[in-house]
C-alpha cells in the first residue's frame, strides 16, 4: 500500500472514530436517563410498599420539590393516581400500581442493559479503530524518518 493510500486510509479510520465517538456519547447520556428512570420507579415502587404498611390516617411527609416537605395525614390507598405518558394520568388500585411501575421498570432496565451492551461494542470497535490508526501512524512515521 502506497503512503497516499494509508494516509487516506488513517483519514478515513479517524473520521469514523470520530462518528463512533459521538455514539458513544449519545449513548452514555441515554444511559444516564434511563439510570435515573430506572432510580425514579425504584423510589415509586418502595414508597407503595411501604405505604401499603402504613394505615390509614397516619402522619406522612409530602415531597414537594427542592428538599422541602409538608406534613400530611395517609389517605384512602383505594386509588393510586399513575402518570401513563404524555401528560396522561389514570386511577389504578395499590395492587395495579405496583405490577404496573414493576413492569415499567422491567422495560427500562432491559432497555438499559441493551444500550450497555451497544456500548460496549462501540467502544471496543474504537478501541480496534484506535489501534489500526496507531498502527498506520507508526509505519508512516518510519517511512519518513528513513527507517
Amino acid at each position: 500500500m502506497t503512503v497516499p493510500d494509508r494516509q487516506e486510509q488513517m483519514r478515513r479510520l479517524i473520521t469514523e472514530l470520530q462518528m463512533m465517538q459521538g455514539t458513544a456519547d449519545t449513548m452514555q447520556s441515554r444511559l444516564q436517563l434511563l439510570q435515573s428512570a430506572i432510580t425514579d420507579l425504584s423510589i415509586a415502587l418502595t414508597s407503595l410498599g411501604a405505604l401499603k404498611e402504613a394505615d390509614e390516617g397516619a402522619p406522612i411527609l409530602v415531597p414537594t420539590g427542592g428538599g422541602t416537605y409538608v406534613n400530611a395525614n395517609l389517605g384512602d390507598l383505594g386509588k393510586i393516581i399513575i402518570n401513563i405518558g404524555a401528560d396522561v394520568s389514570i386511577d389504578m388500585t395499590l395492587e395495579e400500581a405496583e405490577e404496573n411501575l414493576q413492569a415499567r421498570l422491567e422495560e427500562v432496565e432491559k432497555a438499559g442493559t441493551s444500550v450497555q451492551q451497544q456500548l460496549q461494542q462501540v467502544l471496543s470497535q474504537m478501541q480496534v479503530h484506535q489501534d489500526v490508526i496507531n498502527r498506520i501512524s507508526a509505519n508512516l512515521r518510519g517511512e519518513a524518518s528513513g527507517v
